[in-house]
């Protein structure tokens, strides 16, 4: 396991592994010519820590807060008061619901970053089939400046958020936009996510239980194990017990890195109000990441659905060097 500061060091470190190998670089994110330059938009479902997001070697990144609404009173992703009144509305029974970014939201980030120099985006973000927030993005992308290509990933949480840094990393090197939408077309499609739930409520009060609808009368006094199946929750297993659920998580991440030949992954664990078995989740994994396990607060707006006590893995496989073809 690894707290955010151990992982963030690890990954910069892989930056300057990949800087090391290209002359002529003045510095990661400043190719010799600025012309070209990519910036990359995703949204706050896929959990990037905000340290990692204002770093200055992510200057091309932007991640667009998705509203939280919290009985009648809306809250913005990432503000403190949000994320210390959803626990609490969360175990009193208020309604909590979520709300895609609005266009003008996407219109205006785009805007700044078009004045900002950049010459094109790329826009990654939460399944379509859980959000509106890739239709937003294309209607705003329609009227900005530059030319803004909008992908569904199919995903969320940190499995989406770890190919939105693979190209950020990618377009910092100077990366042609084709090559680095063709590795987030790679990644997403390579990307995976398993998640346990204390129960369905909140997914069931969502919308959010896509292929289960005729399961939810016999999930009741289970723990169930979903996945995200071409970007719907999808049933895996039915444990009775959070032991068990814990447990299939576990085998389930395995079994992924099974036929890697060797290939490790990138690992990381979201929890939600249950540190200390995220944490003992990151350690028992950390044997199949090939960098520090990172634990990662789930964001309010997936905390939202998935309830107190979710817990999450997300799995990307390591990514090739980061630099122009």
């Amino acid at each position: 396991m690894a707290d955010l500061a151990t992982w963030q060091e690890a990954m910069l470190a892989n930056i300057r592994q990949v800087r090391s190998t290209q002359p002529g670089w003045v510095r990661f994110g400043l190719p010799p010519s600025r012309k070209g330059r990519t910036a990359i938009v995703t949204d706050s479902s896929a959990s990037i820590p905000a340290e990692v997001v204002g770093h200055p070697l992510a200057k091309g990144l932007r991640q667009v807060p998705m509203p939280v609404m919290l009985g009648e009173q809306i809250h913005a992703e990432g503000t403190s008061e949000l994320m210390r009144e959803l626990p609490l509305a969360l175990a009193a029974g208020t309604p909590v619901k979520t709300s895609r970014p609005s266009p003008g939201t996407f219109s205006a980030v785009y805007q700044e970053l078009a004045e900002s120099g950049f010459e094109q985006i790329i826009s990654i973000h939460i399944s379509g089939r859980l959000s509106g927030t890739v239709e937003a993005a294309r209607l705003a992308g329609r009227e900005a400046l530059i030319p803004v290509t909008v992908v569904d990933s199919q995903t969320s949480g940190f499995a989406l958020g770890t190919v939105v840094l693979d190209a950020v990393i990618a377009a910092g090197f100077g990366t042609p936009a084709d090559q680095v939408l063709a590795r987030v077309d790679e990644g997403t499609q390579e990307a995976e996510v398993f998640f346990t739930v204390p129960n369905l409520d909140q997914l069931r009060r969502g919308g959010r239980v896509g292929t289960m609808a005729g399961l939810l009368g016999t999930l009741l006094n289970v723990k169930p194990v979903l996945t995200l199946d071409e970007g719907v929750v999808s049933l895996v297993d039915r444990p009775r017990t959070a032991a068990r659920a814990t447990e299939r998580l576990i085998e389930l991440a395995e079994d992924s890195t099974r036929d890697t030949e060797g290939h490790k992954e990138r690992v990381a664990v979201h929890g939600f109000g249950n540190e200390a078995a995220a944490q003992e989740l990151a350690w028992r994994l950390q044997h199949l990441s090939s960098m520090p396990v990172p634990v990662i607060p789930l964001p309010a707006v997936l905390a939202a659905h998935l309830g107190l006590g979710a817990l999450g893995v997300t799995l990307n496989p390591t990514a090739t060097a980061q630099r122009p073809e």
